[in-house]
C-alpha cells in the first residue's frame, strides 16, 4: 500500500492508483492513495474534492461527513455538492472546511489531527498550496 506523501503530485496523471480505502499503515493509521483515472476530472479542485471525501471516510475515526445547513447553502450558490466538504480556491491556495461525525471507540481529537495532516499533504500532493483546514467533528456517536 502506497503511503499519501507517495502520490503522484498531478491528478489524472498516467499510473493512476486505485482507492484503497480501510488500509492501515505500518504505524496502525489509515493511509489511502487514490487518484482519478486520466481524464475523469477537467478540473484540478473537482478531482481533490473527490480525494478529501475518500481521504476522510477512509480514515478509521470517522463515521461519516456530515453536511451542515450552511454549507449547504454555500454549496447550492457555488453549484457543489451536499457533503460535508467546502472547498475554496484562491490562485493556487486551496482552503478546506470539512464536516465529520466520529466514531467513540476512537479518539475525535487525535483522529482530527492525523486528518489535518493528510489533508494538507494531499492537498500539497495536488500542486496547490494548502491554506486553512479546519474540520469540525458535529458527532461522536457509538457503532454497533
Amino acid at each position: 500500500m502506497s503511503e499519501l506523501s507517495e502520490v503522484p503530485p498531478v491528478a489524472g496523471e498516467p499510473g493512476a492508483v486505485e482507492a484503497a480505502a480501510g488500509s492501515t499503515s505500518r504505524t496502525g493509521t489509515a493511509s489511502l492513495s487514490v487518484l482519478p483515472a486520466p481524464g475523469t476530472f477537467e478540473d484540478p479542485a473537482e478531482a481533490l474534492r473527490v480525494q478529501v471525501a475518500q481521504l476522510v471516510v477512509a480514515h478509521p475515526g470517522v463515521l461519516r461527513m456530515e453536511p451542515t445547513l450552511l454549507g449547504a447553502l454555500h454549496s447550492l450558490r457555488q453549484g457543489g455538492s451536499l457533503d460535508g466538504i467546502q472547498l475554496d480556491v484562491h490562485g493556487r491556495v486551496v482552503d478546506l472546511d470539512v464536516n465529520v461525525s466520529t466514531r467513540a471507540s476512537h479518539q475525535a481529537r487525535a483522529s482530527v489531527i492525523e486528518l489535518h495532516r493528510m489533508l494538507r499533504e494531499l492537498v500539497a500532493a495536488h500542486g496547490f498550496v494548502p491554506g486553512s483546514v479546519e474540520i469540525s467533528v458535529l458527532a461522536v456517536e457509538e457503532t454497533g
